[in-house]
């Protein structure tokens, strides 16, 4: 199934016409046909969203790509067909929903089969680097991925695929663009193996004094993009100690707790309803991203759902 159908960028049966746009979009690259059966048919769908570049990408025929001076990271993803992987002398074959990483500064060579098509994602090196030493509480200054396929990735960019193949109705709401943003740099770093994953989800705990700090941050600025990362550096603490350290003592990780302080606004929110004031409008704007899951939450917490609470509060005004 064809991916990003709203956001087209290139149909293209020209190679010149298809290498330029690719190149453009994500890093420069050659590719040779090697299938004569059925001619070039390449589609180009694709979107940015701060350090993150989505495309879906796909020949119509099998071809094989050399890619050069990459300065980010690639995740590539067959959602249809098959591709085939070479560093070097070694080679690696990926399937539907299995996903190689590319390091910046390794040259690669892929081999399309005519039926594949990609979900390639691009991230920029500096945003996944400091996004990690910011989680693991020191520099790091390179991220080594396994090469072998790996699956979870598709799980990673549902939400962000929801967003731009939907009514996008995130994007308009700072908070939640940013948060969208981070679950995906953050979900990449805890699903894909690599050099430092290890040390990620190794936790240790802390005392309670920057967990206390860390909840009177989250209490006091809920309006901002706060992630488990940021947090850790406000109260100068790894992320996954501060991970460990909430789960002692408030009994919930910083996400949850957050969650459940931005529930509370958004039910203040449509208690006071505004004029105009939607519910989806209410919940975006304190950086819900997840509408099915916003509205299980609300009236877990609640009692009821969010319209409810607005129609009651309307109804009485």
């Amino acid at each position: 199934m064809e991916r990003l159908l709203n956001h087209p960028v290139t149909r293209a049966t020209r190679i010149d016409e298809a290498e330029d746009s690719v190149t453009r979009l994500f890093l420069p690259h050659q590719i040779a046909p090697t299938g004569r059966e059925t001619p070039l048919d390449m589609r180009l769908n694709a979107v940015r969203l701060g350090s993150l570049t989505a495309a879906y990408l796909a020949y119509g025929q099998e071809v094989d790509m050399r890619t050069t001076d990459a300065v980010a990271y690639h995740f590539d993803m067959p959602v249809e067909g098959h591709a085939r992987s070479s560093f070097g002398r070694r080679s690696v074959d990926a399937g539907a929903a299995e996903t190689v990483a590319y390091a910046p500064g390794q040259p690669a060579s892929i081999k399309w089969s005519a039926d594949c098509a990609q979900l390639c994602l691009m991230v920029e090196r500096v945003a996944l680097e400091q996004r990690l030493s910011a989680m693991l509480g020191h520099q790091v200054s390179r991220i080594e991925f396994s090469t072998a396929p790996q699956p979870g990735v598709l799980d990673v960019l549902a939400p962000f695929l929801r967003e731009f193949e939907g009514p996008e109705l995130l994007r308009r709401h700072p908070l939640a663009a940013r948060t969208l943003e981070q679950l995906v740099l953050d979900g990449l770093l805890l699903t894909l193996r690599h050099d430092h994953h290890q040390d990620l989800v190794t936790s240790r705990s802390i005392p309670r004094g920057p967990v206390r700090q860390a909840v009177e941050l989250l209490e006091e600025r809920p309006h901002e993009p706060w992630t488990t990362t940021s947090l850790a550096a406000e109260v100068a603490v790894s992320a996954r100690a501060l991970q460990a350290g909430f789960q002692v003592h408030t009994g919930a990780s910083p996400t949850k707790y957050l969650r459940d302080v931005r529930l509370g606004r958004v039910h203040s929110d449509l208690t006071a309803a505004a004029p105009g004031l939607t519910v989806t409008d209410a919940a975006a704007s304190w950086g819900f991203v997840h509408l099915g899951r916003f509205a299980g939450a609300y009236r877990q917490r609640f009692g009821e759902t969010p319209s409810e609470t607005l129609r009651r509060s309307r109804k009485h005004r």
